[in-house]
């Protein structure tokens, strides 16, 4: 089945499709440019995302999938989590990985058809190196390393990410 994926983050698409792996949903580009929609400020990535979906679907009207990321690091009790484009806006990714070495990234995502909203999550664990590798992402895809792969998330095709 093909679902919109509603997104301003071009990035994005390959770690929401990641996420959907083995399900019989596939995620395509919208056919135009979305407004970013504010976003709820909570500790619970469930929450961000379904809020987001609701707010893309009153906006565009049709089943849509959205996708809340963020960075959980293990040695800061899992933060930044949902609050990482503001740490990365607010120290960079640079001043993150000095202070340490093991993470993982979660991403969240929404389906929304204007029923219930339906919510699938991916746990990736890893290491954060201190250089960064690749271009296929950006702020700490550049950095992640996950378990058991030589390429950070950058580093690999969307091909590789899905």
């Amino acid at each position: 089945m093909d679902i919109t994926y509603a997104t301003t983050n071009k990035h994005k698409l390959a770690g929401a499709k990641q996420a959907l792996a083995g399900t019989d949903i596939n995620l395509i580009a919208p056919d135009k440019t979305l407004p970013d929609v504010p976003e709820i400020q909570s500790d619970d990535q469930q929450a961000v995302s379904v809020d987001k979906a609701l707010k893309y679907y009153d906006l565009l009207k049709y089943p849509l999938v959205v996708m809340d990321s963020g960075l959980f690091i293990d040695e800061l009790n899992g933060f930044p989590g949902v609050y990482t484009k503001y740490a990365l806006d607010t120290i960079g990714i640079d001043r993150i990985v000095q202070l340490l070495a093991r993470a993982y990234t979660q991403r969240t995502i929404t389906y929304f058809d204007g029923n219930k909203p339906q919510i699938f999550t991916l746990k990736l664990h890893g290491a954060l190196l201190k250089e960064p590798r690749g271009n296929n992402g950006r702020n700490y895809d550049k950095y992640f390393l996950p378990d058991g792969r030589n390429k950070t998330l950058a580093e690999m095709t969307d091909e590789e990410k899905a």
